[in-house]
């Protein structure tokens, strides 16, 4: 059939046909990403995973990195809405566990997840920068949900500090698990 420009197509507008696409696309980056590596990602083989062509990976992606930005974005994103919905309505003395365990298990249960946040975006300049965004927004974050209380004599900074190395350092345990190196089931790392 030929490609329809513009307008609707059997009731689908060519919005929502590029939204589609768009996200077959991610979903198949995951999938080569995720398991091959983002060195071995091509062009071909996620359209190959996602049944495109590549103009239609062009239509949304100028390239292999901005398709690894916008699925660490989308990942990112959905780990931070996860987190927020576990810890909704919890007691102040449940949050923080609950809050690691549905981080640690947003980025985890999927392997494919796992090796792309966790693995392969150290492996790119402008992931590890993007990264690096993230565990400041989730340590901010953490900072706003604990409010203004602070021990006496500390300062806002301080507080900064302390929440980027709690963030950090469990990103970076879950890193340290994946490659092997640490012998612990998940549930001893969430304790």
């Amino acid at each position: 059939m030929p490609a329809v420009k513009g307008g609707s197509y059997k009731g689908v507008s060519a919005e929502e046909r590029q939204d589609t696409r768009r996200r077959q696309l991610l979903a198949a980056g995951l999938e080569v990403i995720g398991t091959e590596g983002l060195s071995a990602t091509t062009v071909r083989a996620v359209c190959r995973e996602a049944r495109l062509t590549t103009r239609f990976f062009y239509e949304s992606f100028a390239g292999i990195e901005e398709l690894a930005l916008a699925l660490i974005d989308e990942i990112f994103d959905q780990t931070t809405a996860a987190v927020i919905e576990a810890v909704a309505g919890v007691t102040p003395k449940a949050r923080n566990r609950i809050a690691i365990e549905t981080f640690v298990h947003e980025l985890t249960d999927d392997p494919r997840i796992a090796k792309f946040t966790l693995m392969e975006a150290l492996s790119s300049q402008a992931l590890t920068e993007r990264r690096i965004a993230m565990v400041r927004s989730s340590a901010g974050a953490l900072v706003q949900a604990k409010g203004s209380r602070r021990p006496p004599g500390r300062s806002a900074t301080y507080r900064e500090v302390v929440a980027t190395v709690l963030v950090g350092g469990l990103v970076e345990l879950l890193v340290v698990w994946m490659s092997g190196a640490f012998d612990v089931d998940l549930s001893q790392i969430v304790e």
